[in-house]
């Protein structure tokens, strides 16, 4: 790969192309702003060229031609359940949408069909014929809660990304005590931002122990309290989710800290991360 290379005499004000690799973007800037990777002209019209390409197969949608014509209103996340394409996600991303489509890491684009919505819980499910390389893994609904966890998804950072994100948070230390019998909302010190929805919260041996569903509004907490939060998340707990599944014959995979392969990380969330898009 071609490496881009300052000349000596250039100063922080000379404009660079900055590759962004987890974005799949290309912003000019200067070198002392750049958040990623100096790289070329030619290496950066490439880059370019390939988001205009998967845009471009957003709108033709060959095996739905009803696309045509319509708008990407939204981006949320999901992640499969099971290995027959099932996708589990939040009511909110899927409500109101003509089409839906599904994208993964690799590339791949295939239209959804809604299977279940449940609005006061705010889960739902939809079908894509396609399979995943693998489902994600629960931690049993009473497990103790870590203090730190991983959220995954499509945050909107003035686009929404390609391939999912990982952004770090801790869950507040008044939400540190579950119980089987008490199915509290997950208050999750973290970046949550549009796209993030649906998207799992995973503790460090990559197991989901929750599922993004909103973000404080903060401007309206200061209204009404005069207190200022910030980068709170919340997220749905596993006993709401576990009796969702079991509702839709979904039968999900919970392993215990000892049954857990030592090997699975928070790295192998793209393996069955889904980007969903609302279209009307």
């Amino acid at each position: 790969m071609a490496v881009f290379l300052l000349p000596a005499s250039a100063n922080a004000a000379t404009l660079i192309n900055c590759y962004d690799e987890t974005r799949e973007m290309v912003t000019q800037t200067s070198l002392d702003q750049c958040q990623g990777r100096a790289i070329n002209d030619n290496e950066a019209n490439a880059i370019r060229e390939r988001r205009q390409a998967y845009i471009q197969n957003s709108l033709k949608a060959d095996d739905n031609p009803m696309i045509i014509g319509k708008r990407l209103m939204s981006v949320g996340a999901g992640f499969f359940v099971n290995m027959t394409g099932a996708v589990l996600t939040n009511a909110h991303v899927i409500n109101n949408c003509d089409t839906l489509i599904v994208s993964r890491a690799g590339g791949e684009m295939v239209t959804a069909r809604p299977i279940a919505t449940e609005l006061g819980i705010d889960l739902a499910l939809i079908n894509v014929d396609c399979r995943p390389d693998t489902t994600a893994i629960f931690a049993p609904a009473d497990a103790p809660l870590p203090n730190t966890v991983t959220i995954v998804g499509y945050p909107n950072q003035g686009l929404p990304p390609l391939r999912p994100l990982r952004t770090s948070g801790t869950i507040l230390p008044s939400k540190l005590e579950s119980t089987a019998t008490v199915a509290r909302p997950l208050s999750i010190q973290a970046d949550v931002r549009p796209g993030n929805s649906g998207g799992p919260v995973l503790d460090e041996q990559g197991r989901v122990i929750g599922i993004v569903f909103a973000a404080v509004d903060t401007p309206a907490v200061y209204k009404h309290t005069g207190r200022i939060v910030r980068d709170v998340g919340v997220a749905i707990p596993n006993h709401l989710t576990f009796n969702f599944l079991e509702r839709n014959a979904i039968t999900p995979t919970i392993l215990s800290t000892a049954e857990i392969a030592t090997q699975n990380t928070v790295d192998d969330a793209s393996l069955f991360m889904a980007r969903v898009e609302c279209w009307r």
